[in-house]
């Protein structure tokens, strides 16, 4: 078996539960920002007049475009990213008839395409091992989701006509990357050790922005029908670590340090929602 020989002590969790681990931790972000979005919305909706306000929820599918879809295992720019979900809270204060003020939560999620995760993280454990296929048994993959999560503002243009608007807007704003942990360990019940290829990273913030489109139908009086069209696009970094650790201590140790990389990765998506938007007075 081939294999890298620099050695470090540095404690090491256990890899196993690492995964869990991480959902509570984006649950809980998720969470925090969502609240802290919610009482600001709050807040500038009790010091404005209210008949200026409108707030609106739409969601819908996801799509990932460009490198964020590639499913490419030698490309260390690719996301590997299926088809998803895209959710929207949105708040609008009208400086104009045809001109707004918006500020917008916007939260995405996209499942990654567990073969492609699997065969680059599989070619990296191969450039220093060498197993049989019964030893390949032994190879556990973990494959998280892109989660993320926005707060962004920006102008809405409406052309207004009889019986339904047509909206185009474009914001700005940060996006909290909660970054999936797609996890490869190799764990044979003959060796007393495991190997771990791991984001050592958990989340990080970036730029985004938003562009779209949208029409609104008049089902009440206060209540519209909105169907939405947009492009959202941010970065994300992820810091990789390959390495053995032993087995069988309370804190597991680092046997064996292979090597680290950095990839830094577009998040783009095309997506298509539905919603109702409803205005204060």
């Amino acid at each position: 078996m081939k294999r890298a020989i620099t050695k470090t002590t540095a404690p090491q969790k256990n890899a196993i539960s690492s995964t869990t681990w991480q959902l509570k931790i984006n649950i809980r972000n998720m969470k925090y920002l969502s609240v802290l979005s919610l009482l600001l919305f709050v807040g500038l909706s009790a010091s404005a007049q209210t008949e200026n306000w409108s707030f609106s929820l739409s969601m819908g599918g996801a799509w990932p475009l460009s490198t964020f879809k590639d499913n490419n295992p030698d490309n260390t720019k690719a996301g590997h990213a299926r088809q998803g979900f895209n959710m929207t809270l949105e708040s609008n204060y009208a400086l104009q008839d045809n001109l707004a003020l918006t500020g917008m939560l916007n939260f995405g999620n996209n499942p990654v395409n567990r073969d492609g995760v699997g065969t680059r993280l599989e070619n990296m454990f191969n450039e220093n091992y060498s197993i049989t296929p019964t030893e390949r048994d032994n190879l556990k993959l973990n494959a998280n989701s892109w989660l993320w999560g926005s707060i962004l503002t920006g102008l809405r243009y409406s052309i207004n006509f009889n019986t339904f608007s047509w909206d185009f807007q474009a914001l700005g704003g940060v996006n909290v990357n909660f970054l999936p942990n797609q996890q490869l360990i190799y764990d044979n019940p003959n060796n007393d050790w495991y190997y771990i290829n791991q984001a050592t990273n958990r989340n990080n913030l970036a730029f985004a922005w938003k562009a779209g489109t949208a029409l609104r139908f008049a089902v009440s009086p206060r209540t519209n029908l909105q169907l939405g069209l947009s492009y959202f696009q941010s970065s994300a970094k992820i810091s990789r670590e390959e390495k053995e650790v032993e087995k069988g201590t309370i804190t597991n140790s680092t046997r064996t340090f292979i090597g680290k990389e950095d990839n830094c990765y577009t998040l783009s998506t095309l997506n298509a929602t539905i919603g109702f938007v409803y205005y204060l007075e």
